[in-house]
Order: structure tokens, then sequence, then C-alpha cells
């Protein structure tokens, strides 16, 4: 009898609430007609995944073709006494060129970067590796999605 007390508001609460999915192609009013990767191609996979997303948008306010051009830096940032590695710094760049209607609209340079310890397991590095690049290139998707929608 409490538990339902106690889930009824909570639910109530949640559909109240206003909540909306921020990265969800219905809130973009824009549809990439077509796009070009150069580059690091683990960075391009993902962005070819969010760029197709946006191919069959309703209603599209703006149409726009794009030319990206990806870069992955890792450097070591650190090293102990015996020159053992202690720590790395990731860094993804995307330059991205922004047409509409054969017309360069505008041109983005951005950039995440992250530092991280090396491990005993070369293995393990490079899975933790591959994460940190998903995880930075989803951020900057975020961020050119969201240029995309108000570039005029």
């Amino acid at each position: 009898m409490i538990k339902k007390i106690v889930l009824i508001p909570l639910i109530l609460l949640q559909f109240g609430c206003g909540y909306k999915i921020a990265n969800n192609t219905n809130y973009y009013k824009f549809q990439i007609l077509s796009y070009e990767l150069i580059g690091e191609k683990k960075i391009n996979n993902i962005l070819d995944k969010n760029f197709k997303r946006f191919k069959d948008t309703n209603n599209p306010s703006s149409v726009y073709k794009l030319t990206s051009d990806s870069k992955m830096i890792k450097s070591i940032t650190s090293k102990d006494s015996s020159e053992n590695v202690l720590t790395y710094k990731l860094e993804i760049i995307i330059k991205l060129e922004i047409f509409e209607d054969n017309n360069l609209i505008s041109e983005i340079s951005l950039k995440e970067k992250t530092d991280y310890n090396n491990t005993a397991s070369k293995f393990g590095l490079k899975q933790y590796e591959n994460i940190l690049l998903q995880d930075l290139t989803n951020q900057l998707i975020v961020k050119i999605n969201n240029h995309l929608s108000t570039v005029k």
C-alpha cells in the first residue's frame, strides 16, 4: 500500500516535468543532403552514423552538404624517472565546412581532449582509448548538431 502511494506521485511528476530528449532528430530542423568524410576512420564511422540520421528529416528549414576532416592526436604527457609512460593525452579535432545551395556558409573547427593514465595491459589500454575516442567524438557530435541548427 505504501509503495503505491509513493509510486503514483513519482509517475505523475515524471510526466509533468517537461522532459525532452535534447539530441533527438525531431528537435533539429535541418537535413543533411550529402557529406564527405576525410581523415581518421574511427571518428568518421561515428560521424557517418550521426549524419545518416539527418538524411530524411521531415520539413527541414535548411538543407546542407557537409565536408568533415577529422584528426586524432595521441601524445605522451608524462614519464617517470625510468622513462616509462605514466599519462597520455587524446585529442580529437574535427573541421567542418557547411554548404547550402553549393555556397560555403560556415566553417568551424571543434576540439575535445582528455588525459588518461597508462596501464600495464596494452590490450586494456587500447580498449580504454577506443571508449575515450567514442565519448569525445559523441561530445563533438552534440556541438556539431547544435551548430547546424543555429548556423543561419
